[in-house]
């Protein structure tokens, strides 16, 4: 049986801490049914204090705290609900954490970030030189402050020795279904999935991604580039056209718009184009020839080609799921 402790800090999402320990909770059940051991043992542990109040009307009750001398083989970090401005604060406020993290992985507990849980495991330097991923909404921001983690934005989970990092929202559990099939068997985890409706073996989530331009940077003229292109994304852009518009040569222009974006501008159009037509689809317009064509693009082919690569469903697939509809069950 491993030890498992489920980290509860102040400002914790409590809708997540739930779910990871009922799953967990549900796998040590399915198990029993089977005849063989409970495989996980769950403790609530506390960073400051053994009960905390959550943002919700929602409190937990911690056995203990990191302040105390115990061994445990996993250690799990839940998303925090606070506002991104407040992760400076937040990453303060609980340095005795991420201490506390090194110091046990060092003694060879393994580590599970679950969404924005990332920024704790990336704060402490043990994603360096490491695959990780977090939730979609924050990996600008996770990619500027550590640039020598090797992000995965589109990836569901990543593991490493010992690490494992889930991805945004509710496809975190993805990573718990494939910790429990590593540490109990696939078909618990197959099981599982089905009872809590998980999307067992997704491996992206670009899907869910919405592209709102990369623009946490200080290069001004960089920020003109992206607004000309969001201004004109529904005509045939060229690079060239758009060095133009900042007075730089071709190269100089990729050159910094790579280092401003981390995209370079062929594939920042792309995604400029992709998001419209997600959002067209999104609010009923059927006709995927019509929405190619609106986005600047003359081949059919080519369109559906780039939008599968972005959001990992052909257009028409997209269309069918998100598109407006009257409401009714």
């Amino acid at each position: 049986m491993k030890h498992i402790s489920l980290i509860i800090y102040e400002e914790v999402l409590s809708t997540a801490v739930s779910n990871t320990a009922s799953l967990l909770m549900s796998a040590n059940e399915s198990a029993l049914k089977k005849g063989i051991p409970a495989p996980f043992e769950i403790e609530f542990v506390g960073v400051r204090h053994k009960t905390i109040l959550t943002h919700l009307p929602v409190h937990f009750s911690c056995s203990r705290t990191i302040s105390e001398e115990f061994k445990t083989d996993v250690i799990i970090i839940p998303p925090m609900s606070t506002d991104p401005t407040r992760v400076n604060n937040l990453l303060s406020e609980n340095h005795l954490l991420i201490s506390w993290i090194k110091e046990k992985y060092e003694k060879k507990a393994q580590l599970i970030s679950l969404c924005t849980g990332a920024y704790f495991l990336a704060e402490s330097g043990l994603l360096d030189h490491r695959p990780a991923t977090s939730h979609w909404g924050v990996m600008e921001d996770l990619q500027q402050r550590y640039p020598l983690i090797h992000f995965k934005p589109d990836h569901v989970l990543t593991y490493s020795p010992s690490i494992i990092t889930g991805g945004g929202g509710f496809s975190s559990l993805n990573a718990m279904l494939y910790f429990i099939e590593q540490n109990s068997s696939k078909e618990i985890s197959i099981e599982l999935s089905k009872l809590y409706a998980l999307d067992y073996g997704r491996t992206s989530q670009s899907i869910f991604a919405v592209f709102s331009g990369q623009r946490l940077h200080d290069d001004q003229e960089i920020h003109k580039a992206q607004s000309y292109i969001e201004e004109t994304f529904t005509t045939d852009i060229s690079v060239e056209q758009i060095a133009g518009e900042v007075n730089m040569s071709r190269r100089n222009f990729i050159r910094r718009f790579k280092n401003a974006t981390r995209l370079n501008p062929i594939e920042y159009i792309q995604r400029v184009k992709v998001e419209a037509a997600k959002k067209a689809f999104e609010n009923g317009e059927g006709n995927i020839a019509d929405v190619t064509y609106s986005m600047g693009y003359n081949d059919l082919k080519t369109f559906r080609t780039v939008f599968k690569r972005i959001t990992g469903l052909t257009p028409v697939d997209y269309r069918n799921k998100y598109r407006g509809q009257e409401s009714g069950f």
